[in-house]
């Protein structure tokens, strides 16, 4: 047998000791679930109906993803009829909800959309950063949508926890989406993507929020509600990722620690042309009525 060079040999130890030793090493069994942590799993509801959650022109046409076991791209139409641009960076306006969770703390509410995974996969939360240490939990463990699959369906479209974080819990928090199973799969996170294991780049955010009509509890009334559509892509560390991010869809909205809609508003990049344009045509106008005032004056 063919001897390892002493170099080799302490570089790979030194790389198995850093594995042992951080919790972004990949999780060899899942969390406990999220209703150890008080987070329950709550169906659709009073959210179902063509005006609500199930309409085709917001979330509800991402729900075709669960109907098939495929590897069509979230980009393409059949995943995504609605056309949302989806990209890597996350949203301005979705970072300024963020730091308004953050600062204020509040609500954040995941809701699952469908999943085209031809694997079995994971979706859970951490509020330490660290999806395989002790504050991780897990909501959706190894979901299946897909009702002609042969695997009984765990997970259905509109399903929803809510999560309440204290002013500065949200730092570290985040969610994680496990490919296959504990064994094989890599882990990824979507707020914090270079927490994810092996390699990041599986995560794509849709570019603009949706207005989804969502029923409030504190309102006691439906009320149109910024909402934010991700796409994740599974990977097996023994393997490959078709990279197709579809493979699990989550949407995320965002409430005040009284449970009234965050509406914390930072225009999306495409809005900043019309937003300067408005504001040049604005000064413009200013200067013309002040220069008319002074002829006035003058006369």
């Amino acid at each position: 047998m063919s001897k390892l060079p002493m170099k080799t040999i302490i570089s790979m130890a030194a790389l198995a000791a850093v594995l042992a030793g951080t919790g972004y090493a990949q999780m060899t069994t899942l969390p406990p679930a999220s209703s150890t942590d008080g987070v329950l799993i709550n169906p659709i509801g009073l959210n179902a109906g063509a005006t609500h959650w199930d309409s085709t022109s917001n979330i509800g046409s991402f729900k075709a993803v669960s109907m098939t076991d495929g590897t069509a791209n979230i980009n393409t139409a059949a995943y995504n009829p609605t056309g949302l641009p989806f990209a890597t960076p996350i949203p301005m306006s979705l970072q300024s909800r963020l730091a308004s969770l953050n600062t204020n703390g509040g609500i954040i509410r995941t809701i699952f959309l469908g999943e085209s995974a031809q694997w079995v996969d994971s979706f859970g939360y951490t509020y330490s950063g660290a999806f395989a240490g002790p504050d991780s939990f897990t909501a959706f463990a190894k979901t299946e949508a897909n009702p002609s699959s042969g695997i009984p369906v765990n997970a259905e479209f509109g399903q929803y926890f809510d999560i309440n974080l204290a002013a500065g819990a949200a730092t570290n928090f985040d969610f994680w989406f496990q490919g296959e199973d504990a064994t094989h799969g890599g882990d990824y996170t979507l707020l914090h993507p270079s927490n994810s294991y092996p390699a990041s780049g599986n995560v794509l955010w849709g570019q603009s929020a949706i207005t989804a009509n969502t029923w409030n509890v504190t309102m006691n009334a439906y009320v149109d509600v910024s909402t934010y559509v991700v796409g994740i892509g599974d990977q097996r560390l023994n393997g490959e990722s078709d990279r197709d991010f579809s493979d699990g869809v989550f949407a995320f909205q965002f409430y005040t620690p009284s449970g009234a809609p965050d509406l914390t508003a930072v225009p999306e990049p495409s809005t900043y042309g019309l937003i300067g344009s408005a504001a040049l045509l604005a000064l413009v106008a200013l200067r013309r009525y002040s220069r008319s005032n002074d002829r006035k004056k003058a006369a």
